[in-house]
């Protein structure tokens, strides 16, 4: 073979592996581990700061999962209903609300309950969504009044409380998400977008995107997921980026960390990591 040849050679070889790379990027870098199929269907998701990730079922289990899919822990309550909320970011703490029976649950770690007095409904009338706050207190969209209040658990008493009338109309509102992060809190709804106040409870801003039924966070931004693609606004400029989902299909939740990315479907979740 030639010297010619053989440089020709070697350039084909470099060219096709530089065509090549953009197939890895456009993946931004995340590689699939496996398949993990689900105990039962889910119904909503979450993950803690370690990125270790909850699914609740239809019947309001709770399965706790480490970074590589494999199940850790499971939590059957002793009466079954929907989640409306499931936080785990704080991982020593997982709260747990069940719209319909307008009760609350946080389990520790170890996915045991604690005890708790319940929402008292002198204070609060009917609790359309509840998150926990930093200070283990309570979050709470009160449709009796229509307002943001903050629940005391130790007083017994609200703190907090944020009329939303002139926010949301009342008669259009479809409040879906509600979650407490870096001092911020983050209300979604459905037909106008994400309301943020701060941890006083104070209107901020509002991020006008509809549609969405979950959002989720990480490092400075709030993420979600748009057709193919996963998309970022920064919580403090509002600056915008997108990521693309590294494979095709109708996912349900997708949650996303520095290590991991979990694609969910109805009965399994698709796991990546980088």
């Amino acid at each position: 073979m030639s010297i010619t040849i053989k440089i020709l050679y070697r350039l084909v070889i470099l060219l096709c592996v530089l065509v090549l790379i953009p197939i890895e990027s456009r993946a931004d870098g995340w590689k699939k581990i496996k398949t993990v199929q689900l105990p039962s269907p889910v119904y909503t998701v979450s993950i803690d700061r370690y990125g270790l990730f909850y699914v609740a079922d239809e019947e309001g289990n709770i399965f706790k999962y480490d970074t590589l899919g494999v199940l850790q822990i499971t939590y059957s309550p002793s009466r079954k209903a929907d989640v409306t909320i499931l936080e785990a970011w704080r991982n020593v703490n997982i709260f747990i609300f069940y719209r319909s029976l307008q009760e609350f649950l946080i389990l520790n770690r170890l996915m045991a309950p604690a005890p708790n007095d319940g929402l008292n409904p002198n204070l609060i009338g009917f609790a359309r969504l509840a998150t926990f706050s930093y200070d283990e207190n309570i979050w709470v969209i009160d449709e009796t009044d229509f307002s943001l209040k903050k629940y005391n658990l130790s007083y017994t008493k609200i703190d907090l409380n944020t009329p939303l009338d002139l926010l949301l109309d009342p008669s259009t509102y479809d409040m879906n998400f509600m979650s407490e992060y870096q001092n911020l809190v983050f209300v979604n709804d459905k037909n106008s977008g994400i309301l943020i106040f701060d941890n006083m409870g104070i209107y901020k801003t509002k991020i006008p995107i509809k549609g969405l039924s979950i959002i989720g966070f990480y490092n400075d931004e709030i993420y979600f997921q748009e057709g193919d693609k996963i998309r970022f606004i920064n919580m403090y400029t509002y600056m915008e980026r997108t990521e693309n989902i590294p494979e095709k299909g109708d996912f349900q939740f997708i949650l996303y960390s520095s290590s991991g990315l979990f694609l969910f479907k109805k009965s399994s979740v698709e796991v990546y990591r980088h």
